[in-house]
């Protein structure tokens, strides 16, 4: 039988190069989030003109492909070495990358649910109506340890390549205060249309 470690090290390098695919869309993500400080309508109209990119039928199907893959191969190095000691960037890489699994497949889920089965544009008002319809205990932490990871993530790996600690450091406090606003304006804006606070129970 193969060694996990061994397993993994062949892992790696197609783990990061699915990761890279997805930074593309991710940084396209994130831009289009950062529109929200200016309000709703700038995020909205972000939204509307990053959209024939990335929806386009093509481009979807290779991101959920690139999003199916980095979660299997990422969840199956981290079970691979369930027994193992991890400390420093190996600790940080695997919590992180663990929750950022889980926000993926709710995220993408709800997304996708959203869309085909409620009819709802999956826009501002979609990621914002839960903090306003009885949720937001769930969507704080939710939104915020989400985000968070995906930095602390990108900056663990980069850590394991970049001789000076205070990138990583510095990637990660940069994630915090994103999701740390991003979770303030959306929890502040009470604005959101009837029908999507609606679609919660």
């Amino acid at each position: 039988m193969t060694p996990p470690d061994d397993r993994n090290r062949r892992l790696r390098p197609l783990h990061l190069a699915s990761g890279l695919a997805i930074a593309l869309f991710v940084i396209a993500h994130i831009g289009n989030h950062l529109a929200m400080f200016a309000g709703q309508a700038a995020h909205i109209a972000a939204m509307e003109a990053l959209r024939p990119f990335y929806r386009h039928p093509l481009a979807e199907t290779l991101l959920m492909l690139a999003l199916a893959f980095q979660l299997g191969t990422g969840l199956s190095m981290i079970w691979r070495t369930r027994r193992q000691q991890r400390q420093g960037l190996a600790r940080w890489q695997a919590i992180s990358g663990v929750i950022l699994a889980l926000f993926i497949l709710n995220h993408v889920g709800a997304v996708w649910a959203g869309r085909l089965l409620q009819g709802l544009d999956t826009n501002y008002h979609f990621a914002a109506a839960g903090f306003h319809a009885g949720y937001a205990g769930f969507f704080v932490p939710y939104y915020f340890l989400g985000v968070t990871a995906a930095f602390v993530h990108l900056a663990c790996a980069l850590g394991w390549r970049a001789k000076n600690r205070a990138i990583p450091l510095a990637i990660s406090a940069a994630g915090m205060a994103l999701a740390a606003g991003f979770v303030g304006v959306m929890a502040s804006d009470p604005a959101i249309p009837p029908r999507y606070l609606e679609s919660f129970p």
